[in-house]
């Protein structure tokens, strides 16, 4: 199947009245600014210089980013920018050029700024107090009274039996919670618990008192925990389970995929994506998928970023990748360094649906001739759906930022969870034809006004979330949170989500997919480090198995 280009849409949309006559007729963005360097650091300010972009018309603004999140837009004309920090956090800066119609380069090169703190800190936390525990069945739910600090309590660390199981992570403005959840026990055993409490600066208390707890002679809880299947010097980023139990999963920025037991035993990769890149950032082998005649067809699809742009391919798959059997199904998804989407769900009604970043271009998502922050849908040969909402449109939604998961539920109806900017991160309820907002809106911020624009189910503040995956099991959504390092739980009822519940909250750090398994339960991945570049096994990530309980569960295994 040939792939359909923007150039075969642009005609069709036109005609159709999805875009003016002239609509972006200067369609060449302007190149990347270059050498980038950080001056004048302080502990709450940053003077960031960069080289001039060129473009065929002329540069109308540079957008200035740390690590995905965009922090100021200044004038063409102007090539530096002062900008606040944060004394002790590591940001990542870049800089993006825009011209007059609205093209947005390539991001230029990152500089990476840790700005001191502005006051030197050596008290440590007060000691936390009132540690009691309770126990339900095999979870262990903690509480204890706030430490205090001459700065700021920032996190508190907890310990099981001596050993250091998770961190709730604060700010001075926003303090950490004092509780947390410990699932996934043994059942009938004893545990001993202890809490301390660490400031901004890596002060810590002593130890709280400790506690012991016994649980329960079984899990009676809708999450009964987690277990380690395997570990991953790379980025596990797409995971499929075949029907015949075989685990498959992508190697970010190796672009390999990886096949597995599902007890982890056999691990071995199965052949290299062809024409794969990244971006230096979050781009590179992203979302797999099966479609519902996999075990006839053996095609494996996969959405990837090139040099160019974000595209999605198949490839058979018979013990390894018949490389020689690639289909490119669909070209001129946008690429940048952040923003590239990336997430593939078969639908039940037997088509493909795509997460499809903005490219950091936000005006792409509202562009219908565009395939920047859109949910797609395409036939699995790659052709577009005669039912579409939008005539020979892979466009299914629009006026998305960042969507990166894609689920449904036992109605057919597709749930999408997708990355804000820095106010809030939503969970969508996807209507065919809806407009979801962006960039005017972000979550229910901003200019929100138009009658015509679809809400979220639910938002998130982002600190709390920045979640990528979703898998539903028994409609039931889970949701896999990189920043806010946990996963949601939430019943679908009706057109809401209702008794929403958080697990793993600092404990096994960024997660960023979740995927149902075979047996009823969950497959989680975590994402600890080196998701913000294109280097290569510099990650140290984990894939677990979650067990699930509860009324409408299937039995912990």
């Amino acid at each position: 199947m040939r792939a359909v280009t923007l150039a075969v849409l642009l005609p069709v949309l036109m005609a159709a009245g999805g875009l003016p006559p002239d609509a972006r007729a200067d369609t060449t963005p302007p190149t990347a600014p270059a050498e980038l360097r950080a001056d004048a650091l302080t502990c709450d300010s940053v003077t960031l210089t960069w080289s001039a972009a060129t473009d065929d018309v002329g540069v109308d603004a540079y957008d200035v980013y740390h690590d995905g999140q965009l922090v100021r837009s200044v004038p063409g004309s102007t090539t530096s920018a002062t900008l606040p920090v944060v004394g002790g956090v590591a940001w990542g800066w870049y800089v993006n050029a825009r011209d007059a119609a609205g093209n947005v380069s390539q991001a230029g090169p990152t500089v990476t700024v840790t700005p001191p703190y502005c006051q030197v800190d050596n008290q440590a936390p007060t000691v936390p107090r009132g540690l009691t525990g309770k126990a339900t069945g095999t979870t262990v739910a903690l509480t204890w009274t706030a430490a205090t600090d001459n700065v700021a309590v920032t996190a508190y660390v907890v310990y099981r039996d001596g050993v250091a199981i998770g961190t709730i992570t604060g700010s001075a403005a926003n303090p950490p919670a004092t509780s947390y959840t410990d699932s996934g026990l043994r059942p009938d055993t004893d545990y001993r618990y202890a809490v301390v409490a660490r400031d901004a600066q890596g002060n810590a208390s002593r130890r709280s008192a400790t506690v012991t707890v016994s649980t329960g002679a079984s899990c009676t809880n809708p999450v009964c925990g987690a277990a380690v299947v395997t570990t991953e010097p790379d980025l596990p980023w797409g995971l499929v389970q075949l029907p015949g139990g075989t685990v498959l999963y992508g190697q970010r920025d190796v672009f390999d995929v990886i096949a597995m037991n599902p007890d982890g035993s056999g691990k071995h990769s199965i052949g290299t994506v062809p024409g794969v890149e990244g971006t230096n950032g979050e781009g590179g082998l992203l979302g797999l998928a099966i479609g519902p005649d996999f075990e006839t067809d053996r095609w494996l699809y996969a959405y990837h970023t090139t040099a160019t742009d974000n595209r999605i391919v198949r490839i058979r798959y018979d013990g390894t990748l018949q490389t020689d059997t690639l289909e490119v199904l669909l070209t001129g998804i946008p690429r940048n360094k952040y923003h590239n989407g990336g997430r593939l769900r078969f639908g039940p009604d037997g088509m493909l649906y795509a997460a499809a970043g903005d490219g950091q271009d936000p005006d792409q998502a509202q562009d219908l001739a565009n395939l920047g922050g859109k949910v797609l849908r395409l036939r699995p040969d790659g052709g577009v759906p005669a039912d579409n909402p939008f005539p020979g449109s892979y466009v299914w939604s629009y006026g998305h930022r960042n969507p990166q998961g894609l689920a449904f539920d036992s109605r057919g109806r597709l749930w999408e969870q997708e990355f804000g900017n820095n106010v809030m991160d939503e969970t969508n309820l996807i209507v065919k034809g809806g407009n979801y907002g962006w960039p005017a809106c972000e979550g229910t911020s901003g200019d929100c006004s138009d009658p015509g624009l679809v809400a979220p189910v639910r938002t998130y503040p982002v600190a709390s979330a920045s979640c990528s995956g979703i898998a539903i099991v028994h409609d039931v959504l889970y949701i896999a949170c990189l920043r806010g390092a946990r996963m949601y739980r939430a019943v679908i009822s009706g057109d809401t989500l209702t008794d929403v519940q958080q697990y793993f909250v600092g404990t096994y750090g960024r997660l960023r997919t979740v995927e149902p398994s075979n047996d009823g339960n969950l497959w989680l991945t975590s994402s600890p480090g080196g998701d913000k570049d294109s280097v290569p096994n510099n990650s140290n990530a984990k894939i677990f198995t979650v067990t699930l309980g509860g009324p409408g569960q299937p039995p912990a295994r």
